[in-house]
Formats: structure tokens, C-alpha cells, sequence
């Protein structure tokens, strides 16, 4: 019998993070664009003549935003099926909707599945954050380069709240498994300064390991790259690479 391989996505607000003093940008990738970046260069979603990382979106009125563009061929299956879908308390109504994770990347920041936040209280009172397993019938397996890619709907800022040029992220950390049992959390790493609060946006480059960093709304799709060689001194890692695996993604 074939065995899946399982992804964990588990996403906080006020997740904790590495302070430094540093301010000035890190050399983690950007949000989009950066293709050389030899940490963790973001994967293009959508592909084709109207442009690199531009989503073929459905607009109001019927219209096609980049209507001749194609999901990246590089990506050979998708998540299509998911377990404990966990999200945070207050999460209702259209965000309920973990099916939302299955299949292709679509680029539409709405076709989403909300994991939820935690304020700074239920974080003290140890109020678990969100989290959703997907699964995929075809098995990752451990290639040269990334292996898996996760698409979450973060965007640029334009000021407000935020800093203009940075990403308003809902960050998580990823986690792999082929029995379902036993996880093997890939690493991650914050150089953001302070906590950042609501509306609030990070640096990217400052940020390395986890899901949201990248772009995926408002026809820009990127997503986020994560390879198995990472977990080389995990271990469990004869258990993350204990089976067949084909690259994949989700979004």
C-alpha cells in the first residue's frame, strides 16, 4: 500500500520570534522577484505572457485579470485531501471552508481557509494555534532544490497600519510526516525586531522557514519553498524520507 505524505500548517499572530537588534533588512528573499536569492527564493504560481508570478484571476463582470497566463507546470500534484482542520477560536462563516486548501493555486487572496489568530492572552492561557494537516496521494519526494511550496494569501502594504513595501503576513510553520504520528517541523527564523501587531507587516527578508512570506493576492502569486534536505539533522528524518516522494505544493 502506497503512503501518504501528510503537511501540517500550524499559524499563529503573536507567534513567538528570535529579537535582534538589527533593523536593517536580512538577506532572507523578498515577497516576489527574487529569483536568485539562494536561501529560499520564492516559487512562481502562475506563469505566461502577461507576465512572471501573475495570477489568471476571475474579476467582476466576468473579466480575466492576465486571462492568457497558466499555473507553473513545475508543479506535478497538488494536496487533495486534509485531516483535523484545528483552526483558532473565532474563526466563522466564509473562512470555514478547508477545502479551500485542495488543488491548484488559484492567486484569488479570497479562496482561503482561515486558520485563525490568538490574541496575547490566549497565547499566556496556552490556547493552541490553528492548524490544518493536508494530504497528498501522490508522496513528496526529496529532489534538488524545493520539494514542496506553500501559497498563503499575503500582500504588499501600502502604509497604514504597516510599512509601505513589506508584506502583511499571517506566518505558520510547516511541518512534514508519512505516518501521520510523527512531525518533523521544518526551520525557521525571524530577525523581525518586535512583535508585530494587528495590521502590522514584516520585512521578508528578515523572515526565513516559514509559510506567508510570499505573495499570492491581487494577481501576484508566489509561494514559499521548502526543502526536505533541511530536516537532514532532524531526528526524524528517516521517518520524513521514509517513503517515495513527488514533488508538490499547496496552497
Amino acid at each position: 500500500m502506497k503512503m501518504k505524505t501528510l503537511i501540517s500548517l500550524w499559524v499563529s499572530s503573536l507567534f513567538s520570534i528570535t529579537p535582534t537588534t538589527l533593523l536593517q533588512a536580512g538577506n532572507y528573499s523578498l515577497s516576489l522577484n527574487d529569483f536568485s536569492n539562494i536561501y529560499d527564493a520564492p516559487v512562481l504560481g502562475f506563469v505566461g505572457p502577461h507576465g512572471q508570478g501573475k495570477a489568471r484571476i476571475m474579476q467582476s463582470g466576468g473579466t480575466y485579470m492576465h486571462p492568457d497566463n497558466f499555473v507553473n507546470p513545475i508543479f506535478f500534484a497538488w494536496a487533495d485531501g486534509y485531516l483535523d482542520y484545528l483552526p483558532a477560536p473565532g474563526v466563522a462563516g466564509m473562512c470555514l471552508q478547508p477545502q479551500q486548501t485542495l488543488g491548484p493555486v488559484t492567486g484569488d487572496n479570497f479562496h482561503i481557509a482561515s486558520l485563525g489568530d490568538l490574541n496575547t492572552t490566549q497565547i499566556a492561557n496556552g490556547v493552541p494555534p490553528g492548524s490544518i494537516t493536508l494530504t497528498f496521494s501522490d508522496p513528496i519526494r526529496n529532489k534538488s532544490g524545493a520539494d514542496l511550496v506553500v501559497f498563503e494569501n499575503g500582500f504588499i502594504s501600502a502604509g497604514g497600519a504597516g510599512v509601505a513595501g513589506q508584506v502583511f503576513a499571517e506566518l505558520a510553520y510547516v511541518e512534514v510526516s508519512s505516518d501521520g504520528i510523527h512531525f518533523a517541523r521544518f526551520p525557521s527564523r525571524s530577525l523581525t525586531p518586535a512583535r508585530v501587531g494587528a495590521y502590522g507587516t514584516v520585512d521578508p527578508t528578515n523572515v526565513f522557514g516559514l509559510a506567508g512570506k510570499h505573495v499570492n493576492a491581487y494577481g501576484d502569486s508566489w509561494g514559499a519553498p521548502f526543502d526536505l534536505d533541511w530536516l537532514s539533522d532532524h531526528p526524524l528524518h528517516s521517518v520524513t524520507h521514509s517513503t517515495l516522494m513527488q514533488s508538490a505544493t499547496f496552497k
